[in-house]
């Protein structure tokens, strides 16, 4: 299952025109000059440490606002100060982690990639319970109410005791014969839990018991190959307050009501990367990894920014007055929410950032797949007195 999704990535990302190693193909756009609007500051930078080598897995940083988590694939898992990058623990998991952390009820849970569900003490880093799961882990988990929600690569959503790992119940959905590489991160909102789907449907349930509430068919397959009947939700969802917002590849973006189902605005859309939201827009890296704004509350395009097509951009994360993104170069992209402009641009490694930045207070979160984790903040006459206070 693990190879033929990677190997599916590359026949799509190939039919996308990212590829660099042939001469027809459309490469990645350039980065150009601008004008920066907002000075950035690196508050620290550390290591976990591994490279996927390109696998695309869902590692990406994890917080208990005091504290960041982070894993790699090569098994290190370790927690920082969130202000400082003071490591506070490590351990060597002698595990392929290749999702996760999620943190909730003082525990952090991984997935590997050889379909182990690994779960730590948050406080220490010593493993509380594993077991196997039957199938690779490519989304990150989500815990709350002492439950935990897990999606893998075999079309199934499963709930565990955070406290002892007994399965509470499994819900299944099909598995198409080509499917994108990754899977929808599960996420909770009081007693429901809502996912997606390779088969382009996403779904809510009763987080107790696994009972359906809703589901919906984002994307539906069409066409005459396999190719063109890909349908996926890989990433694109986003639970906030009483609304679910969605995108699936070759499918629809789309305002959904949590509580019924109820579709409330939707747009044609392709994206395999996912989407973000502030108060007011909805923030979708397209297919082609153009960013597009849409209305919140209506779904109606109000811009859309190309000049990162086909740089792998990340979903969006809105941070302060930004919204932010990723790219396969380990650069990051401060863009202005209300025009699409570029705010400023920054550098975290020579490796790809697969996962959406991490924001916690005035504080931004990025690991790129080398395990290099960092954090930033929006340089305000302040923290430039603070910094030049601490250099002295």
């Amino acid at each position: 299952m693990s190879y033929r999704k990677t190997l599916v990535f590359v026949v799509i990302m190939l039919s996308v025109a990212c590829s660099t190693n042939q001469d027809t193909s459309e490469p990645p756009a350039e980065l150009q000059a601008f004008e920066e609007k907002i000075e950035i500051q690196r508050v620290w930078r550390a290591s976990v440490g591994g490279s996927s080598e390109r696998l695309r897995l869902g590692l990406a940083p994890a917080t208990d606002g005091a504290r960041i988590y982070a894993g790699s694939n090569g098994g290190q898992a370790a927690a920082f100060d969130a202000e400082t990058g003071v490591r506070i623990w490590s351990v060597q998991t002698n595990l392929q982690l290749s999702a996760g952390p999620a943190y909730g009820n003082d525990v952090l849970a991984f997935g590997t990639s050889d379909g182990d569900l690994l779960v730590l003490d948050a406080n220490t880093g010593e493993e509380i319970w594993r077991r196997g799961v039957g199938s690779e882990v490519l989304a990150p988990p989500a815990i709350s109410n002492n439950i935990l929600a897990l999606r893998s690569v075999d079309g199934r959503l499963r709930a565990y005791s955070a406290t002892d790992g007994r399965e509470l119940w499994s819900v299944e959905q099909s598995v198409p014969a080509l499917t994108m590489r990754g899977n929808t991160a599960p996420s909770i909102s009081g007693n429901i839990v809502v996912t997606g789907f390779d088969n382009g449907r996403l779904g809510s349930y009763q987080l107790t018991n696994g009972d359906p509430i809703w589901e919906i068919i984002v994307a539906a397959p069409t066409g005459r190959t396999e190719l063109e009947r890909l349908v996926d939700i890989s990433a694109g969802l986003k639970v906030v307050g009483g609304e679910v917002y969605a995108v699936g590849y070759h499918g629809r973006a789309l305002g959904i009501s949590l509580d019924s189902g109820l579709v409330t605005w939707q747009q044609e859309f392709s994206s395999y990367s996912g989407l973000g939201v502030d108060l007011n827009s909805v923030y979708i890296t397209d297919e082609f990894s153009e960013v597009v704004a849409l209305d919140r509350a209506a779904g109606t395009p109000r811009w859309r920014q190309n000049a990162l097509r086909l740089r792998d951009v990340t979903a969006p994360s809105a941070y302060g007055n930004t919204i932010v993104v990723g790219d396969f170069e380990g650069y990051l992209h401060w863009i202005d929410p209300s025009d699409g402009s570029f705010m400023a641009r920054e550098r975290l490694a020579n490796r790809p950032i697969y996962a959406a930045p991490l924001v916690v207070g005035t504080n931004l979160f990025v690991q790129s797949e080398d395990g290099t984790v960092a954090a930033y903040t929006v340089e305000t006459e302040q923290t430039q007195f603070e910094s030049e206070d601490n250099s002295a």
